[in-house]
């Protein structure tokens, strides 16, 4: 399990990181979903081989809830996976001080951050789920690139309503670097995490995993 371990970490590490940078001023402004989609493309097809490459505590629950994640796994990776995105967000403090101070956070409109969180990170987890472990993409070679676009187009599609974070560990990250409002953290998870459990459970009650993706504890 420590191979997969330091893989999640790394992998969040990275991911938050490019995404941080991008959005702190100067940052890429238009650039910024082709930079996290082509850079977590990356990231996933160097940690899937080891970890699945989650980097995301909704992917996690994703693939728990789809039967192919034991349990005996499931804290340690939710535990790295937060630790990855905050070595990021200090990181970012280090790198880019005076971009962060020029930070306010956005304002929260609930119905609509609940609206497309949800969808876009149900349309993230069902897109993993399926070019990742379904029986009829076994052995795709696109896997890394399906990933990054479902999260590039999300970014493009709603990035302006929520900052398109589709993840707890990067809400956490970008609320400790004040980009969202701390206040809106558990809104945030809760609806990723709910969206992720209903993903996984679809994906389960249609029985198109490969059955060598089951896990054993």
């Amino acid at each position: 399990m420590k191979n997969q371990l330091i893989a999640e970490f790394i992998g969040t590490y990275f991911l938050y990181l490019i995404i941080g940078m991008c959005v702190t001023p100067p940052g890429s402004a238009a650039f910024t979903p082709i930079a996290v989609g082509v850079g977590l493309a990356a990231l996933v097809y160097s940690c899937g081989h080891l970890s699945k490459a989650h980097f995301n505590p909704a992917t996690t629950v994703a693939y728990f809830c789809a039967g192919t994640h034991p349990r005996s796994t499931f804290l340690p990776y939710i535990v790295v996976i937060f630790a990855g995105a905050i070595a990021a967000a200090l990181t970012i403090g280090v790198l880019n001080p005076e971009g962060l101070a020029k930070v306010s956070a956005i304002e929260i409109n609930t119905p609509r951050v609940i609206v497309a969180e949800f969808a876009f990170t149900f349309a993230l987890m069902w897109v993993i789920l399926n070019v990742a472990i379904a029986k009829g993409t076994k052995g795709n070679p696109f896997y890394g690139l399906a990933i990054g676009a479902i999260v590039a187009a999300g970014a493009y599609a709603v990035g302006n309503i929520t900052f398109a974070a589709f993840n707890p560990a990067v809400t956490l990250s970008l609320c400790f670097n004040g980009f969202i409002p701390w206040s809106a953290f558990l809104l945030y998870a809760i609806v990723q995490v709910f969206a992720a459990t209903v993903a996984g459970y679809l994906f389960r009650s249609m029985k198109i995993t490969n059955p060598e993706e089951l896990p054993t504890t």
